[in-house]
C-alpha cells in the first residue's frame, strides 16, 4: 500500500491590496479613493465638486457604507479634497482622520465657509438637502482629526500592520503626499504636488525609492509649458505689467483663491518690491482671504517654507482690508486689489468689483491661476476689447475696456516634472487620478513610452484595481 501523500500544492494567501476611485467620473472634482489593504480599509481624501450642486457634488459613497473604514487620510485643505469629509464622518464617527496641523486649521475654516455657502444656495436654488453638515458638526468631527508631521512614520490601524509617512507636497500650506506600507509593499499617493519652490511654500520633498504603486495626480497633463519658462521671469513680467498700468494712472485687480494663491501672490509681489522690480504699494484683500492669511501667519515658522517668521497681516503697509465685511472697495487709481474668488465667481468680492473695473481702459486684470472655461474670469479673458461680457447673471453685460493678461503661477507640477518623478521612482503600477480625460490619457501614453514595463491604469468610477 502506497502511504505517500498525494502531491498537493498549497498556496499562501495573497496580500490583497486594491484601489477604488469614488469620484463620479474621470475629472478634477470630488476626489476620494479607497484602499483595501488585507482586511483593512483606508479612505484617502473626501472632496466636493466645485461645479456640481446637491448630491452630485459628493463622491459616490454607496459602495463603502456597508463596511467599516479603519482610517482616513486628508492630503490637504482644498474643498475638492476635504469638502465631504464631514459627510463621511457622520457615518463613521469613530474613524480617525490623519492630516498635518496646518491642513486641520485651514480645512476647518474652509468647511465653516462651505456651510455658509450651502445655506445661501439652499435659499437661492431651493435645494433642501443643503447644508450637508452644520457648524456644530465640524467642531465635533475635528476631535477625531489627528495631526502628523512630515517624515515621521505612524500607524494607520490599531494592529500596527499598516504604516504611513507624510511628505511635503509643495502645493499649499500643509499639503502632503502619503507613503503607505504593508508587509513590504509600498504605495505612494502624491495628492496635489508641485516640485518647484513657490513664494512661501517650498517644492515637494518626495521619496523616490522602493515605491511599488504610485497614485499620481495629472492636473496639468494636457498643458505643455514653454521650455524657456522660469518662475522668476514670469514674476518679473507681472511686475512690468503692473508698473505700466500704474504709470498710466490705472488700477490692478488680481483675482485670487482665498487659500494658497492669495498668500503666494502677495509674497511674490513683496519679493518683487524688495528686489526693486516693483514700486512700494499695498494690496487690498478681503473676506475669506483675511482668515486664510491669518492661518498662514500662524504657521509662519514652519520649517519648510520661505520667509520664515514673516507674518503677512503684520507687514506695515503691505496689506489693507475693506472696512466692513463684504464691502466693495472704492476703485482708485494706483491701487492693487487682490481679491477672492480666483475665478471671479458670482457673489464674491472680485466679481462685484470686476463689473465696475473692466469698463476703465486704464485698468489691468492679471490672471495668475486656473480659470474654468465657464467662469466669469474666463469670459473676461476671452472677450475682445470693446465687447460686452456677462460677469454677473443678475446684472446686464458690461463693456470690456480694460487690459487682461494671464500669468503661469500654478500650484501644480507641470507634466514634464510629473514624468521625471515617475522615471525616478519606476513603480511597477501607476494609477492616474485628478485630471480631465485629455490630461490623464496624455500622461498614460507618455508613461507607457518611457516605462513600458509598468502597468498604467486610468480608474473608472467604482472600479476595483488590484495592486
Amino acid at each position: 500500500m502506497d502511504r505517500r501523500q498525494p502531491n498537493i500544492r498549497y498556496s499562501l494567501p495573497t496580500l490583497m491590496i486594491s484601489f477604488k476611485s469614488l469620484t463620479r467620473q474621470t475629472e478634477i472634482g470630488a476626489n476620494c479613493y479607497l484602499l483595501k489593504i488585507g482586511n483593512k480599509r483606508i479612505l484617502i481624501d473626501a472632496g466636493m465638486h466645485p461645479k456640481e450642486e446637491g448630491k452630485k457634488s459628493l463622491p459616490d459613497f454607496s459602495s463603502i457604507y456597508e463596511h467599516d473604514i479603519d482610517a482616513a487620510i486628508l492630503s490637504h485643505a482644498h474643498l475638492d479634497h476635504s469638502g465631504s469629509m464631514p459627510v463621511v464622518q457622520r457615518h463613521y464617527p469613530e474613524m480617525p482622520v490623519m492630516m498635518t496641523e496646518a491642513t486641520s486649521a485651514l480645512s476647518q475654516a474652509l468647511l465653516h465657509n462651505s456651510v455658509n455657502v450651502m445655506n445661501s444656495k439652499r435659499n437661492e436654488l431651493g435645494l433642501d438637502e443643503y447644508p450637508f453638515f452644520t457648524h456644530r458638526e465640524i467642531h465635533k468631527i475635528s476631535k477625531r482629526w489627528y495631526h502628523r508631521r512630515p517624515e515621521k512614520k505612524f500607524e494607520l490601524d490599531n494592529d500596527g500592520e499598516i504604516e504611513c509617512t507624510f511628505y511635503d507636497a509643495g502645493h499649499v500650506l500643509g499639503a502632503i503626499g502619503a507613503l503607505i506600507g504593508y508587509k513590504g509593499k509600498k504605495i505612494f499617493y502624491t495628492g496635489d504636488v508641485h516640485f518647484e519652490d513657490q513664494s512661501i511654500i517650498k517644492g515637494a520633498d518626495f521619496p523616490t525609492k522602493d515605491i511599488d504603486v504610485l497614485i499620481l495626480e495629472c492636473t496639468r497633463g494636457s498643458s505643455p509649458r514653454d521650455p524657456e519658462y522660469t518662475r522668476k521671469s514670469e514674476a518679473e513680467k507681472l511686475a512690468q505689467s503692473i508698473e505700466q498700468c500704474l504709470e498710466n494712472d490705472g488700477s490692478v485687480m488680481i483675482p485670487l483663491f482665498a487659500m494658497g494663491k492669495t498668500q503666494e501672490t502677495i509674497t511674490m509681489l513683496y519679493d518683487l518690491q524688495k528686489a526693486k522690480k516693483l514700486r512700494r504699494l499695498s494690496f487690498l484683500i478681503g473676506g475669506l482671504s483675511i482668515k486664510m492669511t491669518k492661518i498662514y501667519d500662524r504657521f509662519s515658522s514652519s520649517v519648510r517654507r520661505n520667509h520664515l517668521g514673516m507674518k503677512l497681516m503684520r507687514e506695515k503697509g503691505l496689506l489693507s482690508t475693506p472696512n466692513s465685511r463684504g464691502e466693495i472697495p472704492q476703485i482708485s487709481k494706483g491701487n492693487v486689489y487682490t481679491l477672492s474668488s480666483g475665478m471671479m465667481t458670482e457673489k464674491t468680492l472680485s466679481n462685484r468689483l470686476a463689473r465696475h473695473f473692466v469698463t476703465n481702459p486704464r485698468n489691468l486684470i492679471a490672471s495668475v491661476g486656473y480659470a474654468d472655461p465657464e467662469s466669469p474670469l474666463a469670459r473676461v479673458l476671452e472677450a475682445e476689447r470693446g465687447q460686452s461680457v456677462k460677469i454677473d447673471s443678475n446684472h446686464d453685460p458690461v463693456k470690456k475696456e480694460c487690459s487682461v493678461e494671464s500669468f503661469d503661477f500654478s500650484g501644480h507640477a507641470p507634466r514634464h516634472a510629473l514624468l521625471e518623478y515617475v522615471e525616478q521612482t519606476k513603480p511597477r503600477k501607476i494609477i492616474l487620478v485628478h485630471g480631465d480625460k485629455t490630461s490623464i490619457e496624455w500622461m498614460k501614453d507618455s508613461i507607457e513610452k518611457r516605462l513600458p514595463e509598468a502597468e498604467v491604469h486610468i480608474p473608472k468610477p467604482q472600479q476595483e484595481i488590484e495592486l
